[in-house]
């Protein structure tokens, strides 16, 4: 069409000014991988980060299917190369220690979805962004977008805090929970059942298992909170508490207090942790999951947390992030280049899709009967590589294996009212109050 015309991947210039095909705001997982796609696709990009890298940042356990993704954007020998940890599976234990499960990716899943890393995201982070910058993209850091302009359905006008007046034929929001573009034009859906707070820090001297399984993802089960332990270097364990945000209210407690408290009185993880030194600050963030009911327009898409955010139980933000970031950059591609919303639309109905899957395992894992039919599979019911598979990322195929998760599902009604598909459990509580 005469108003889409190809780009060349290099800005055009209207008289003093110059206007990129694309502006991605937010220099992360989501926003570095979306900027590399456009540019060798031959689009002119910009991104717009307002930190420096590196700089620390949650979340350090990638999920397998994002290996496909890595290879695509020449990362996988880095990561290899790099000092990350090999991740082959995720183990699921209560706070006493008495019943858990290891779900291992090279039991159940194809060869090229046997290994994912655990990551120091700020090693991680940076690494994304350079590769943006040598793909092509100009990169700016250390400059917020303080306001963004989408009235004209074929230009974006963004303002920063440099003063700037910079436009681009699309914006691609990848603000992280701040969602610049969506809280601007509404309808984020909170969910209230999952209003929870994380409290994390990194330590040394915590033991790991043996062997493969050194480099997996631990989490911890409590009655409504859980640990993580996640290891990010020979040196580091990242461990975390999840809680409900009420009772952070209720306990009197300050970050630190309860978090080491509840590590404390936590047997098994107390037990793990008895020799560990605290070698980082206390860090607190809210983990209030959502979802935008809006997440593209005629010239924007959000993407990553911009668009939603999940319980981090299944350490899906970065493989979110990532491969939301992938399907939009196709999609905004063909928008650039077609001027059609159809690819756009599409795009939005992936993700919502997969976040969907998401929701429905996460809303239920704060339920003893979930947890009971889910740390005790039985082999006759086949189920194990349907949980590997969700646990591993693959929820954007569009039926997958819907039958089989919905048959885990009835299972876990059936525990609830029966009690005949596994034993019950008994779990450990949170730390009631400060102590007086």
């Amino acid at each position: 069409m005469a108003d889409n015309p190809k780009s060349t991947g290099v800005p055009r210039r209207f008289g003093t000014h110059s206007m990129n095909d694309v502006i991605v705001i937010g220099g992360g997982p989501a926003g570095s991988t979306a900027a590399t796609l456009l540019a060798r696709r031959g689009l002119s990009v910009l991104l717009l980060e307002r930190d420096r890298f590196p700089r620390f940042q949650i979340g350090e356990s990638l999920l397998p299917y994002n290996n496909d993704l890595f290879d695509r954007l020449g990362l996988s020998e880095k990561l290899q190369a790099g000092d990350f940890f090999p991740k082959y599976g995720a183990e699921f234990v209560t706070g006493d220690g008495t019943i858990g499960y290891t779900f291992r990716f090279d039991q159940n899943l194809a060869e090229q979805y046997h290994r994912s890393f655990q990551v120091k995201r700020s090693e991680f982070d940076h690494l994304l962004l350079r590769n943006a910058a040598q793909s092509g993209v100009e990169v700016r850091e250390e400059t917020s977008v303080t306001a963004v302009q989408l009235d004209d359905p074929n230009r974006a006008v963004i303002e920063t805090s440099t003063g700037e007046r910079l436009e681009a034929r699309f914006v691609i929001d990848a603000s992280g929970h701040g969602a610049l573009i969506g809280n601007r034009i509404g309808g984020k859906s909170n969910v209230e059942s999952l209003k929870k707070v994380a409290f994390f820090a990194h330590y040394r001297n915590v033991p790991r298992p043996p062997g493969r399984d050194a480099g997996n993802t631990l989490i911890v089960v409590l009655r409504d909170a859980w640990f993580w332990m996640i290891p990010i270097t020979e040196e580091l364990m990242s461990v975390g508490l999840v809680v409900d945000r009420e009772h952070v209210k209720s306990c009197g407690m300050s970050p630190e207090e309860l978090l080491a408290r509840t590590i404390a009185e936590t047997p098994y993880v107390a037990n793990r942790m008895n020799a560990a030194e605290r070698v980082t600050q206390v860090y607190a963030r809210k983990d209030f999951s959502y979802a935008m009911e809006r997440m593209v327009g005629r010239n924007f898409a959000l993407i990553g947390d911009a668009a939603g955010f999940i319980d981090p139980i299944f350490s899906t933000g970065v493989f979110i992030a990532m491969k939301s970031a992938d399907l939009a950059a196709a999609a905004v591609e063909q928008r650039l280049r077609s001027g059609s919303m159809r690819f756009l639309r599409n795009y939005e109905r992936s993700v919502k899709g997969a976040l969907h899957k998401y929701f429905r395992f996460i809303s239920n894992f704060y339920r003893r009967e979930f947890l009971e039919v889910f740390m005790q599979p039985r082999p006759k019911f086949g189920l194990v590589p349907v949980i590997v598979g969700v646990l591993a990322g693959n929820v954007f195929a569009e039926r997958g294996d819907r039958l089989k998760l919905d048959l885990f599902f009835a299972l876990v009604a059936v525990q609830k009212h029966l009690g005949l598909i596994a034993p019950r459990i008994e779990w450990e509580r949170l730390p009631a109050a400060a102590s007086v």
